[in-house]
């Protein structure tokens, strides 16, 4: 598991993250939530080792991540940015190709496994049509299924997901949470994602984790939070909450 004990990040003497304690399973899908510049992402890349913390620890499988060699904390931990990189002039088979880097680094020789690890990545992701595209010439939607690919050939426990959603659209949208909340429950897989959308949060995620101005305010499951008042205390606005026919519940404002 990952655990953060008492985690603070502080930039220029102004804290972004303050005392943040919290443990994250395999095979859970928590939602990181809260307002623009509560943290979310600082969290996500502390917990990534992007950066590193100014205050606390954190630790993997009992293990400070600082002491874990950063090969073999990859082959743990896969991490999907809010801004991914260039893929110019890349394949979609040679970019969830690079998911192996942590096994055999940037030249390695890539063997007979590692070609399976890259086909199942891109079966269970429904990429296969895209492995001779160029990358550049795809959609959105479709661009974002190659990275997730990616992270699954790296053939790790836990995702870090910062912001995937951000450039779908609403139906693209529910077929990414549809596809991580299948490969999360058949993979064993932790996975921890920042997301705008409380209402998604609740309908993909099991543990909701929200931030206000670097703290965390509240943490539980998606019907401990969903209370009025705590939704008001994250959002800082009234939500009506409903719910919706499909079993879960629903806030708006108003």
């Amino acid at each position: 598991m990952i655990e953060s004990k008492e985690l603070g990040f502080s930039v220029d003497g102004r804290a972004l993250l303050t005392d943040v304690t919290m443990t994250f399973e395999p095979g859970k899908i928590y939602a990181l939530v809260g307002h623009n510049g509560s943290g979310k992402s600082t969290l996500l890349k502390l917990l990534a080792q992007q950066q590193q913390p100014t205050h606390g620890r954190i630790l993997l499988n009992d293990q400070a991540i600082e002491s874990w060699p950063h090969k073999k904390f990859a082959q743990q931990v896969a991490y999907l940015p809010q801004q991914t990189p260039a893929t110019d002039s890349l394949s979609g088979r040679d970019l969830v190709g690079f998911g192996r880097y942590p096994w055999h680094g940037l030249l390695g020789r890539l063997n007979h496994q590692d070609q399976q690890y890259i086909d199942d990545a891109m079966a269970l992701t429904d990429t296969k049509d895209y492995a001779d595209r160029l990358v550049d010439t795809l959609s959105g939607g479709e661009r974002q299924r190659l990275w997730l690919a990616m992270l699954l050939a790296q053939r790790t426990r836990y995702l870090l997901l910062d912001e995937p959603l951000s450039a779908l659209d609403v139906a693209h949208q529910m077929d990414m949470l549809n596809l991580i909340k299948k490969l999360s429950q058949e993979l064993n897989l932790g996975v921890i994602i920042v997301i705008h959308d409380i209402n998604m949060a609740a309908r993909f995620c099991d543990h909701i984790v929200a931030l206000h101005s670097g703290k965390m305010i509240a943490s539980g499951s998606v019907e401990s939070l969903f209370t009025s008042q705590k939704l008001e205390d994250i959002y800082g606005i009234n939500m009506l909450i409903m719910d919706h026919p499909a079993g879960y519940p629903v806030a708006m404002p108003y």
